[in-house]
């Protein structure tokens, strides 16, 4: 009895010990209890956890993937507008140019136009005052007497002193103090 004793005590201990052995591995204290399985459950377990590192990681890699995905997206449609209004912004000053490349030449037309028409009107006041220098003093008087004030003073300006004087001398007393001094503020 003494054999069987033992049989079924060192069995039970067996049993036991697995038993305990299995208890210990299933809440993680595994390594402590073996010598060799220790080591490589320790190696496992650095494995388990550097896995579960490296299963976040993708995971925030991830995260941040989508979102620089979406920034890059975003800054695509940003540059697609601020493309567009650079366009939009070339033609309208394209068109601005064209019109301001439009008015200097009317400008320039106009300046032109007023030149030629200052240059007539001032050849058809030199021609009159030609004729009023080589009219007869008493005619020329008549004339002058009957002429705006500004433009007689204008036009005696523009002749010479003893001409103006001999027609002046035809001229009304009042109408010719005005021509007078009119010449006076002239000069």
């Amino acid at each position: 009895m003494k054999l069987r004793t033992q049989i079924l005590l060192t069995f039970l201990i067996v049993i036991k010990l697995l038993l305990g052995s299995v208890f210990m591995y299933r809440i993680g204290m595994g390594p402590l209890f073996s010598g060799a399985n220790a080591i490589a459950a320790e190696q496992a377990k650095d494995t388990e956890v550097s896995a579960k590192k490296d299963e976040k990681k993708p995971k925030e890699e991830t995260i941040d993937l989508k979102y620089l995905i979406s920034k890059k997206l975003e800054i695509e449609k940003q540059e697609k507008s601020v493309a567009a209004k650079k366009a939009e912004l070339l033609s309208i000053q394209d068109e601005i140019n064209k019109k301001i490349l439009k008015l200097t030449q009317l400008r320039d037309e106009i300046r032109s136009e007023v030149a030629k028409k200052k240059a007539v009107e001032e050849k058809k006041f030199k021609h009159l005052i030609k004729v009023y220098s080589t009219m007869k003093p008493q005619n020329a008087a008549e004339l002058v007497e009957r002429l705006d004030i500004k433009l007689a003073i204008e036009l005696m300006s523009k002749m010479k002193g003893d001409a103006v004087g001999k027609i002046l001398s035809f001229v009304k007393i009042e109408k010719a103090a005005e021509i007078s001094e009119g010449l006076v503020k002239r000069k």
